[in-house]
């Protein structure tokens, strides 16, 4: 592992497989299917416009963050490697910062990817947290979601992926971009929700412990070490419900958290999950169940 380089963004680029043939099985329906990008011809022209902006957004990063490595976070750095190994793509760059929980992601495009994690995370996490997160993160990069994901980003300015642009535009920006954003939102916001639980499987199939998942979650939503069962969580959601919640999940780009959780349980249980780990299941739910069930919670409710 000490004489294991760095990864740079060019070393992603050139061993990424780029023109694989099918998207791995565990991407949810709804998080594949031909992009509407490739539909309109628009896929390189939108590729070079995020790789101008992502880069200097990750200039920016970098600048308070550093580089995971074999000597500079090391244990970060295996995990990603576990990752990528796990999902068979190649191993992408991760920047460590002192950023939000929820600021944590996958940027750039589907050739030129890279991590942006949270030392605040990373730091306090068992190795079945820290694997999860990363093998979320990866399975992005592995179902193709990037280069969408980084655009739903830019055009609802989410986790700050405009600031940079803003700061050299200025407001104009905003009057061009701002009124877009709640169309995209309704637009995207379902495919981002069945790409969340795409890359969730992902996760677990790094990590192999539902429990530890269960944590990472939580720790991303509550902060760190959050002093609650993850069974009470889920029941005081369940008893809180109110019918505004139903337009601010319709605007979510992820499923609440007690869905993935529920969605995550449900792939542990299937026919899905003992094919592509060999492990055994006690009364299985066929591919077709796990597909209907999954449909569900992907919905407003």
């Amino acid at each position: 592992m000490a004489d294991t380089p760095y990864v740079s963004l060019a070393d992603f680029a050139a061993t990424f497989e780029s023109e694989a043939e099918d998207l791995p099985p565990w991407v949810h329906a709804d998080a594949s299917g031909a992009s509407i990008l490739d539909q309109l011809a628009l896929r390189h022209r939108v590729e070079d416009v995020l790789d101008t902006v992502v880069a200097l957004q990750r200039a920016e990063w970098v600048q308070d963050g550093v580089y995971a490595g074999p000597h500079t976070m090391p244990e970060v750095y295996r995990d990603v490697l576990h990752a990528a190994r796990t999902l068979r793509i190649a191993v992408p760059p991760a920047i460590l910062a002192g950023c939000g929980l929820r600021a944590q992601g996958c940027f750039g495009t589907d050739d030129r990817a890279f991590l942006y994690l949270s030392t605040f995370f990373f730091e306090p996490a068992s190795e079945g947290e820290r694997r999860f997160l990363a093998g979320h993160l990866c399975g992005h990069i592995a179902a193709h979601h990037v280069t969408a994901s980084t655009l739903y980003a830019f055009l609802v300015d989410s986790n700050g992926i405009r600031s940079l642009a803003r700061k050299g535009v200025g407001p104009l920006l905003e009057v061009v971009l701002a009124p877009l954003s709640v169309g995209v939102r309704l637009a995207l916001s379902r495919w981002h929700r069945a790409a969340t639980i795409s890359a969730d499987r992902a996760g677990l199939l790094s990590c192999r412990d539902l429990e530890a998942a269960g944590r990472a979650l939580l720790r991303m939503h509550l902060g760190t070490r959050p002093d609650v069962k993850v069974e009470e969580y889920l029941e005081q959601l369940r008893t809180h419900k109110a019918s505004p919640g139903r337009w601010a999940e319709l605007l979510a780009d992820q499923p609440f958290t007690h869905k993935r959780l529920q969605a995550m349980t449900l792939f542990q249980r299937s026919e899905l999950w003992t094919r592509l780990t060999g492990e055994s299941v006690e009364d299985p739910i066929s591919a077709e169940e796990l597909d209907r069930r999954t449909t569900e919670l992907l919905g407003v409710s």
